[in-house]
């Protein structure tokens, strides 16, 4: 709730300094669609395939171990009958060591602290440092007040000829 507040008061604030400014000169305000530019930026594409490329081979691995453990239960339950029971008392600590080991690796692999995570957060930063940059050499560039983006929900209306996406998109492009 406090982080609405601070976007409501921002484009409160954007539009009375639009009104006080006008004396000034004229306010200039764009807006990107910074979802499109991840989905159309190359780079970004490439960090994405990595990335999916990556959970997927954890995924899978873990339904391989999720599958072993399933396979264990039946096994449980269908021999309960024929199983001594230190034998049965033996299987049901594999199967606990197996669920351990489960879901210890989804914790290392794919929780918040996983190595998916830090793959995440080591791949992403250069490319929003990168998208940052391209957003501040446009800005000054173009002579640009604010450039806003229309995904995080600050805009209520905006004209489609002030959108500066492909604008970006191109030079993001320009770069490697």
């Amino acid at each position: 709730m406090n982080g609405c507040r601070k976007m409501m008061l921002l484009v409160v604030s954007l539009v009375l300094l639009a009104g006080v400014s006008s004396g000034f000169g004229q306010m200039k305000i764009r807006y990107i669609n910074s979802e499109r530019i991840l989905q159309e930026y190359a780079g970004a594409q490439e960090i994405q395939k990595q990335l999916d490329e990556l959970r997927s081979t954890y995924e899978a691995e873990y339904t391989r171990q999720e599958n072993e453990l399933k396979k264990l239960a039946e096994e449980i339950q269908n021999q309960s009958l024929l199983l001594s029971p230190d034998k049965k008392a033996e299987k049901e600590q594999q199967a606990r060591q197996k669920q351990a080991a489960l879901e210890k690796y989804y914790y290392d692999k794919l929780g918040p602290q996983g190595e998916y995570f830090a793959e995440y957060q080591k791949k992403i930063k250069p490319l929003q440092e990168k998208i940052n940059d391209v957003l501040v050499r446009v800005g000054e560039d173009d002579g640009y007040d604010y450039i806003l983006d229309i995904v995080q929900g600050v805009v209520v209306y905006y004209k489609p000829d002030h959108d500066i996406t492909d604008r970006v998109l191109d030079e993001l492009n320009k770069t490697k």
